[in-house]
Order: structure tokens, then sequence, then C-alpha cells
């Protein structure tokens, strides 16, 4: 098992953390997906728009699968 991170003057700043040594603390990672979603934010306003007007037109399903992508992402699969 890895150990957990050290970070010294910040969190995050280990630099063992981006090499994958070391195994994140709660707040690193707490911290790492809400920049993943606020960088996704965009993205996903503009795929539930989409959505909203793929029901209204019956259009294909490429903007859901486009949603869940963005989704995927923003969960960090």
């Amino acid at each position: 098992m890895k150990p957990k991170c050290d970070c010294l003057n910040f969190c995050g700043d280990d630099p063992h953390i981006d090499k994958g040594l070391v195994r994140p603390c709660p707040t690193f990672q707490q911290e790492t997906a809400r920049k993943r979603l606020h960088d996704a934010a965009p993205d996903l306003l503009a795929s539930c728009k989409e959505l909203i007007n793929c029901a209204d037109h019956n259009r294909d399903m490429a903007e859901i699968r486009r949603a869940r992508a963005v989704i995927r992402q923003v969960e960090g699969k």
C-alpha cells in the first residue's frame, strides 16, 4: 500500500503525488475534484442545453453521449 502524501507548505506540494508514489490525502482529492468540476462547468452547461434541445426536437443521441463523456471526465473515470 502506498503511504499517504506528506505535503510541506500547501496541500498537493508533495512531488510524489504526480509520480503516483504516494496516496493523495482526502483534502487533495477533494481539491482536485473541485478543480475538475470547475474546468468542466462550461461543457456541462452546454451539454445540458443540448440535451434539452434534443428532447424538444427528437434529434439523435450524440449529445447524450457527449454529456456522459463530460461527466466521466469530471468524475475522473
